[in-house]
């Protein structure tokens, strides 16, 4: 593999101008080369003062996050001025030649100590993003037809002349523009193309093709796009409401009613839903709740990274009860989680949590085989009988439901406590069967579901990192490279299978990665398997909560 790889590209600019194409290109059509692909976009809320940047990271078969670069797109001097320092020695600025004169001292000064080459071109008209991608694709040695399938691939919604125009501008440049650097890249066809997509598209797509009936959202970054990504499907009933409170109302309306429902939020959002997922744990309704992190409190941060809410996602109501946590670490899983969520709702009439994180939600990256499984409603009663029961008592603890507008199937869902039709109920009898139905239906839940929770990586090592989401993919690398290290990374948070302690017994060293202050998913593994009274057992962490992701330099800190 060339010394270049990972090759590391950042694409920079003012925030009230938005580049997101440029960089789709690039990762499409290093996709296509068959490299793979992982992707970090940060922005601000505050779009006046900010300069946002997308990061690119293409290697043969290494995916992975890097506070460091190879070359820089950038769209204007003050956004090369912010991100400079991010630029490896010996590498590659491209830039519009009247940008270039605005480059303060400071960042020259950098530049000429790095030995830092700039690639400019004098540009009069709008199109700096084509001439700045012709350049990129030049230092890369990748044919200008290649270019120009990918304009096409990503323009063809918009006016044709607009694609007709990108291609003659690369058609114009191409023989005129020279370069003369040390390196050598060529980033050719090593094989057939890869697909490439965005994670919260991932999680929508599986869910609509899991025959996903209803879904409700209000807007809310980070999680936005899979209410778009739902629309434009044109396969499931949506509703954008007014708030939040008609959102879980909404869908559980539409879940009395036997359908698949599902709705999305965030930390600020879920919190004015607590007192409806409550109703929701009492009535038994299953409903998938998609909760994407970001950072607090309050508004916080609203645009940028942190895991702050683990403790919400495990408890996210008051009262006594369970349900399931999810937490995708791949873009495959998002998928196949889309998919699962909606199962185990149904089979187990319970609340399942899709937990993710805006890091994750946004995250673009190459994709392996997706794993489809069946389609899974639960126990149904096609012909109940006079006396159905909703709520009855059964060896599983999970009662048969019925299709609505079934004969003989008409029950009430109250929030108050009930009998096995529903009817209130202030029985202490029925008080303690109900409750022990609502907990006991998840008990064994690994053995009845015969699924692994959580990915082992290198296991014959005395030192566990543990971790959860997308960070995994920069874990793995590491971990490939320091073999003292193995990687655990949870994919169901709750119920915690008992199997970890079993896993973590034999260790010297156990290492929680988590971004938030306080170490809630180290407070919670901890506690559950009280790894404090294992003497012999070292309990360490790595926290981040500074808004960005772990790189890959974050982990060498544990070496």
């Amino acid at each position: 593999m060339p010394a270049w790889f990972p090759l590391g590209i950042k694409i920079t600019w003012p925030a009230w101008l938005w580049i997101n194409s440029t960089a789709e290109v690039i990762a499409s059509l290093s996709a296509n080369l068959w490299y793979e692909v992982i992707t970090d976009i940060e922005y601000e809320s505050r779009i006046k003062w900010w300069s946002n940047y997308f990061d690119i990271f293409i290697a043969p078969n290494r995916k992975y996050l890097s506070k460091k670069v190879d070359i820089i797109l950038s769209f204007d001097a003050k956004s090369l001025d912010y991100n400079i320092h991010t630029l490896k020695n010996n590498w590659v600025i491209i830039i519009n030649q009247k940008f270039r004169e605005k480059i303060n001292t400071e960042t020259y000064k950098t530049i000429e100590s790095k030995n830092i080459q700039i690639l400019d071109l004098k540009i009069t008209d709008k199109y700096d993003n084509t001439y700045l991608l012709w350049i990129l694709s030049k230092l890369l040695s990748i044919p200008h037809q290649a270019i120009n399938n990918e304009l096409q691939a990503v323009f063809w919604k918009k006016w044709a002349d607009i694609v007709e125009k990108n291609k003659e501008i690369i058609k114009k440049i191409s023989h005129s523009y020279t370069i003369d650097f040390d390196y050598a890249i060529h980033l050719k066809n090593i094989w057939d193309a890869k697909n490439i997509e965005y994670w919260n598209k991932m999680l929508a797509h599986g869910a609509i093709e899991c025959w996903l009936e209803y879904y409700s959202a209000y807007p809310m970054t980070p999680a936005s796009t899979i209410l778009s990504e739902i629309i434009a499907s044109k396969k499931v009933n949506y509703l954008q409401a007014e708030d939040e409170i008609s959102v879980i109302n909404s869908a559980l309306w539409a879940s009395f009613t036997w359908a698949r429902s599902m709705v999305w939020t965030s930390g600020g959002w879920f919190a004015l839903m607590t007192e409806a997922v409550s109703f929701a744990v009492q009535a038994e309704f299953p409903i998938t709740i998609v909760f994407s992190q970001r950072a607090w409190p309050s508004t916080g941060t609203p645009t940028f990274f942190e895991q702050w809410d683990l403790n919400f996602a495990l408890n996210p109501t008051f009262g006594d009860f369970d349900h399931i946590v999810l937490y995708p670490s791949t873009l495959e899983e998002a998928y196949y989680f889309g998919w699962l969520a909606l199962n185990l709702a149904d089979k187990y009439q319970t609340q399942v949590i899709i937990l993710m994180d805006k890091q994750s939600s946004e995250l673009n990256g190459t994709l392996w085989k997706l794993n489809v499984p069946e389609i899974e409603r639960g126990v149904i009663l096609n012909n109940p009988p006079q006396d159905y029961k909703r709520y009855e008592l059964t060896d599983t603890w999970v009662s048969p439901r019925v299709h609505v507008w079934t004969k003989n199937g008409d029950f009430i869902a109250s929030s108050y406590e009930h009998d096995e039709y529903g009817a209130t109920s202030e029985d202490p009898k029925v008080k303690v069967a109900m409750t022990q139905k609502r907990f006991k239906k998840l008990e064994n839940f690994y053995k009845k579901e015969n699924i692994s929770w959580y990915e082992i990586i290198n296991s014959e090592a005395k030192k566990m990192i543990i971790t959860t989401s997308f960070t995994s993919y920069t874990a793995n690398e590491f971990i490939k490279n320091n073999s003292e290290f193995w990687l655990i990374t949870i994919t169901i948070l709750k119920p915690l299978d008992e199997r970890l302690l079993e896993e973590i017994k034999n260790k010297k060293e156990v290492i929680f990665v988590e971004s938030n202050y306080s170490g809630q998913l180290e407070n919670y593994i901890t506690k559950e398997f009280w790894l404090k009274y294992i003497k012999w057992l070292k309990i360490s962490n790595l926290r981040k909560y500074d808004l960005f992701p772990f790189y890959i330099e974050d982990f060498n800190e544990l070496i």
